[in-house]
Formats: C-alpha cells, structure tokens, sequence
C-alpha cells in the first residue's frame, strides 16, 4: 500500500515560500496527519523537510528524496522515489511537497486529502489534480470553523478505482 496525505486549499494550494499556509490555524489536520502516518514510512522532498524544521517527525521512517544526505540522525536520503520506496521498512505514505505528490501519483493507491474551505492568494505551491475517472471519493468528515481551527475543513479519502 502507498498513499498520499495532503491538505489543500480551495485553489488545491499546499504552500507559499517553503511554509504549509494554515499549519498554526488547523491543530486537528496535524492530529489527523499524526494519525495517519504514526507506524509509517514518509516520504518527503528536501524542501518540505526543511518547512517541518529539518527534524525527524517521531514514530515514523522519515526518507528524505535528495542528492546530498541531511546529516540529521533518524532521517535517511534517498536519491530518487523508487529508492525510497526499496528502503521503505513500513507502509508508505508520501508528505510532499508538489513535485514528489506529482511524480508519487500513478503509485499510490489512497489520498487522504484535508480540503480546507479557504483561499489562500500568498499560496505558489499546488496539489495536481487528479482525474476522477481513475479515483473515487470513499468518506468525507466535515469539521465547522471553531475556537481551536479557524477554518472549516473535510478529511477526504480517494481511493484509486481497481479495474477487474
């Protein structure tokens, strides 16, 4: 199993200048990310290793794709994805950023995808879109705007169709 976890804006908007555009304003999408990848090896660009603060995330297998290693204990680097994915000790699930989402997408299987109910202008870094005649929606969780998340949001999960 591969999977995507992502969360974007109503443009498909990830990020802007290297940074994630609601990280402080969502603390249930970062539970819900925990959630999901706890057990897991993640896999990620160097550029979004270095937005979560060029540190392990705990509890999982953090592969980092680049061609220079990070120097950071508990972090390995792999070359490329299919090298990432031949040192995957766990289930994968790829982090990010835009352009390891595009080139992981024919691989995966599952997007677990936080849709925030926002625009977000600053936003320069998009989530491709997926065509819907390979991919089926299978749940949604609606989430209103509240004290501790200042947006609404749904947990979405697609599943790739299987032919047969």
């Amino acid at each position: 199993m591969k999977a995507i976890v992502v969360g974007y804006d109503k443009n498909r908007g990830i990020g802007a200048e290297n940074d994630l555009l609601w990280m402080r304003d969502l603390p249930a999408d970062l539970r819900n990310v925990r959630k999901l990848t706890i057990g897991k090896s993640i896999i990620m660009g160097r550029k979004t290793f270095e937005s979560i603060g060029s540190r392990p995330l705990p509890d999982r297998q953090n592969i980092v794709l680049s061609r220079t290693p990070t120097g950071v204990e508990k972090v390995i680097t792999a070359g490329s994805l299919q090298a990432a994915y031949a040192i995957a000790q766990f289930p994968v699930v790829i982090f990010g950023g835009a352009s390891v989402y595009k080139d992981a997408l024919p691989d995966v299987d599952t997007i677990y995808a936080t849709e925030v109910d926002a625009s977000f202008p600053q936003a320069t870094i998009f989530f491709p879109e997926i065509d819907m005649n390979e991919w089926q929606e299978t749940s949604r969780e609606h989430h209103e705007a509240d004290k501790k998340n200042k947006y609404a949001f749904d947990f979405v999960v697609y599943r790739r169709h299987i032919d047969g």
